[in-house]
């Protein structure tokens, strides 16, 4: 009888140790989120900064050439108050022409691009660099390459090309024309940092689509 007791006695012991042990992986779980939580406010105020800074500079560069403007006016040198204005409308028109290729032909050729088995990213990135290099605008405002050969032609040669097969994980078909465009395996559009939720910069990471250098969780 005493012994059962002594039995009984024992295994309710070693139930409530095992009740009192702790989840690890819950505890790892919350440091790592604790962690990731203050990079992210680290990063946030940085960010914030940053933008802040920027906007500050602009801000004074804006006025200096306002000031500048008006000075020159003031002196009936009207001219070189016109030119400053030009040359700020200039400034302007070229950003929007550049945001405007960066739309129309860097976005078809990833597109294009985004059909086809990469080995690597890197392997991407030098075949989206090599065929950019070789396109031009045609008179009709169109994107070609030097022999006149449109966008999606342009990628499908490429691919061919026996010189490019060390990009490719699987050699592109002897067909014409390339299959359409799906997304890149193994590319995944990442968010910015900033822009992450906690557990999608724990998904990330868990990925490794997101590596920390040194300490931010100070």
């Amino acid at each position: 009888m005493s012994e059962n007791i002594e039995n009984n006695t024992q295994v309710k012991e070693e139930t409530a140790n095992e009740t009192k042990q702790p989840d690890v992986k819950q505890m790892v779980d919350e440091e790592v989120s604790k962690a990731i939580s203050n990079i992210k406010l680290n990063l946030d105020n940085a960010y914030k900064e940053r933008d802040e800074a920027l906007g500050q500079i602009e801000k004074i560069k804006v006025e200096k050439r306002q000031a500048e403007i008006s000075s020159l006016e003031q002196q009936g040198k009207h001219s070189e108050a016109m030119q400053i204005k030009l040359n700020e409308m200039n400034t302007k028109l070229e950003a929007y022409e550049q945001k405007n290729t960066e739309l129309s032909r860097d976005n078809a050729v990833r597109t294009q691009l985004n059909s086809l088995n990469f080995k690597s990213e890197k392997a991407a990135n030098m075949a989206y660099s090599d065929i950019v290099k070789s396109l031009k605008k045609d008179a009709l405002g169109n994107w070609v390459n030097e022999n006149g050969i449109s966008i999606d032609e342009t990628v499908s040669n490429y691919a061919k090309d026996d010189n490019n097969e060390f990009l490719f994980s699987v050699k592109a078909n002897m067909g014409s024309g390339i299959t359409p465009a799906k997304p890149s395996t193994g590319s995944t559009p990442v968010s910015s940092i900033k822009d992450m939720t906690t557990d999608e910069m724990l998904n990330a990471l868990s990925k490794g689509q997101v590596k920390v250098a040194g300490d931010w969780s100070q």
